[in-house]
């Protein structure tokens, strides 16, 4: 009963936590308006997180497995490849744009130890939901692929590359504007046109 409590009081303040990201922006927000929301001291805070980049990651990392699991969702249910790797796009774009206070892009520049390590297992998570969705595309005749989850991570790796290459005059300290993740979202729709059309059956 005591574990369940304090699960309880995480999520309470990871709930609380993203309210205010979301609203306000994760670098205005500070520990002391999360715990006047929650109605509880600082130190209680303390208790869960260490410090409020801990409890940033960890928004993240659970509004991450929403994501993820919307994504793994599409590509079990295939009914055209095409038309499932259009939508992932269309998935993370109604996902950033959601969360875009949440300075998304500021952590994925963020190389220290951990958060690279989060960084590689997400890759690789969606390698293999595109392997899923390319293996199902090579059942239905649509695409002609001799080693899916090679094929994938070029795809995944391209994709991920454009977020980094086209907005040229982004700095460490700033994230993606809408008009920037706009433009991203429009060259990824065209890389996927373009290789799609290259593995076309």
């Amino acid at each position: 009963m005591q574990a369940e409590t304090k699960d309880e009081m995480r999520d309470r303040i990871l709930e609380a936590a993203l309210k205010r990201f979301t609203h306000y922006g994760a670098s205005k927000t500070t520990m002391n308006e999360i715990a006047d929301d929650l109605h509880c001291s600082k130190a209680s805070l303390y208790y869960y997180f260490p410090d409020k980049k801990a409890m940033h990651l960890a928004v993240l990392e659970k509004i991450a497995e929403a994501f993820y699991q919307e994504m793994e969702k599409e590509a079990k249910e295939v009914t055209s490849a095409a038309t499932a790797l259009y939508n992932i796009i269309d998935i993370r774009k109604v996902f950033i744009s959601r969360f875009c206070r949440l300075e998304i892009f500021k952590i994925l520049k963020d190389n220290s130890g951990l958060i690279l390590e989060e960084k590689k297992k997400a890759k690789q998570r969606e390698i293999d939901l595109h392997t899923t969705i390319i293996k199902a595309g090579i059942a239905l005749g649509e695409f002609d692929v001799k080693d899916p989850q090679e094929t994938s991570a070029l795809l995944v790796e391209a994709t991920m590359g454009l977020r980094f290459s086209v907005p040229d005059h982004i700095s460490d300290e700033t994230d993606l504007d809408d008009e920037m993740f706009a433009a991203v979202i429009e060259k990824q729709k065209h890389l996927l046109k373009i290789f799609i059309r290259g593995i076309k059956a």
